[in-house]
């Protein structure tokens, strides 16, 4: 009987240490897994709120951030905002590149810029639109330097 109670003990033993075993497996199996989720998850985050995308312009010894995004990372909610953004200032560039004396943009185009930021902060919050915001300002004060210098050189 001793014998019988012994063995029945010591299986019992085992087979609690074999479920321990499985219990610590599975215990880092999901760490693991959410540890990869959440670094996937970050990379995308990163994306979208880092300066990834970010350069810096100079012009007339004057620097100013742009942001351009590829096409691929526009996929989902306030893409389309982001890609007027990014080409309505794309054209301000041009415009600034093109010619040392017109305007870049009218007071309707930086109300346009400023109502399309405001939505993609709405449809994406994540998605980072400071450089948005600085490259718009410096277009904006170009065009009041230009009417200025224009202005004076009218008198």
């Amino acid at each position: 009987m001793k014998r019988l109670l012994l063995l029945s003990a010591f299986l019992g033993l085992a087979g609690s240490a074999s479920a321990q075993a499985n219990l610590i497996h599975a215990i880092s199996l999901g760490t693991r897994l959410g540890v990869d989720a959440a670094v996937a998850g970050g990379r995308k985050h990163r994306d979208a709120t880092s300066d990834r995308y970010v350069t810096t312009a100079t012009y007339r010894g004057d620097s100013y951030y742009q942001k351009r995004t590829p096409a691929s990372k526009l996929k989902g909610p306030g893409g389309p905002q982001i890609a007027y953004q990014e080409s309505t200032l794309q054209q301000c560039q041009a415009a600034l590149l093109a010619d040392s004396t017109s305007a870049l943009g009218t007071a309707e185009t930086w109300a346009m810029l400023e109502s399309s930021r405001g939505l993609i902060v709405r449809d994406r919050p994540s998605w980072n639109v400071d450089a948005y915001a600085d490259e718009a300002s410096f277009y904006q004060a170009e065009t009041i330097r230009r009417q200025r210098r224009a202005a004076a050189g009218k008198h």
